[in-house]
C-alpha cells in the first residue's frame, strides 16, 4: 500500500528545496539511481546536472504542490506577462522503499506539459511574491 502522507512530505521538501535553490538539499531526497528522462537519464548527478540547467534556462521558474488525483506532484510555473505566473508542466514522482533511515527517496521523475483536464490541483503562486525583473516582457523588451 502507498504511503501518500510520506509521499506528500516528500514532495513538500522538494517544492521548499526547489524554490530556495538549495540544490543540495534536493539531492538528498534522490535514490543514487533515479531515472528522469526529463532532465537527461539516469542517477543523481544526471538528474542534478538538469534540475541546474532547468533553473538557468528559467530563473523564475517557482514550483508549488499539486494534486493529481491522490497523488502528490510538484508543478511548475514560469513567470508569464502582466506579473502573473503560468504553468509549465508537473513532475510525478515513483518512490523507492526509503533510505538507511527509513526516509523514502525519489527513485522516478515523469514530466508533463499537458493541458490540464480537470484531474490536476495546483494553488498558482501569489504574483506579489514575483521577484522584481521576473517578468518576462521585463527581461525581453524593457517594459515595466
Amino acid at each position: 500500500m502507498t504511503d501518500y502522507s510520506t509521499e506528500e512530505a516528500v514532495v513538500d521538501e522538494l517544492v521548499d528545496f526547489f524554490n530556495a535553490r538549495d540544490l543540495e538539499g534536493i539531492r538528498e531526497l534522490l535514490d543514487a539511481e533515479v531515472s528522469a528522462p526529463f532532465f537527461g537519464g539516469t542517477g543523481a548527478d544526471i538528474t542534478m546536472q538538469g534540475i541546474g540547467e532547468l533553473v538557468l534556462a528559467y530563473p523564475g521558474i517557482v514550483s508549488t504542490r499539486g494534486e493529481l488525483g491522490d497523488e502528490p506532484v510538484l508543478v511548475a510555473w514560469i513567470p508569464g506577462e502582466t506579473h502573473i505566473y503560468r504553468r509549465m508542466g508537473y513532475f510525478r514522482f515513483t518512490f523507492a522503499d526509503g533510505d538507511e533511515n527509513g526516509e523514502e527517496l525519489i527513485e522516478h521523475i515523469d514530466y508533463s506539459d499537458e493541458i490540464d483536464d480537470g484531474t490536476l490541483l495546483a494553488e498558482q503562486p501569489d504574483p506579489a511574491d514575483m521577484a522584481e525583473g521576473e517578468d518576462w516582457r521585463t527581461w525581453a523588451e524593457g517594459a515595466s
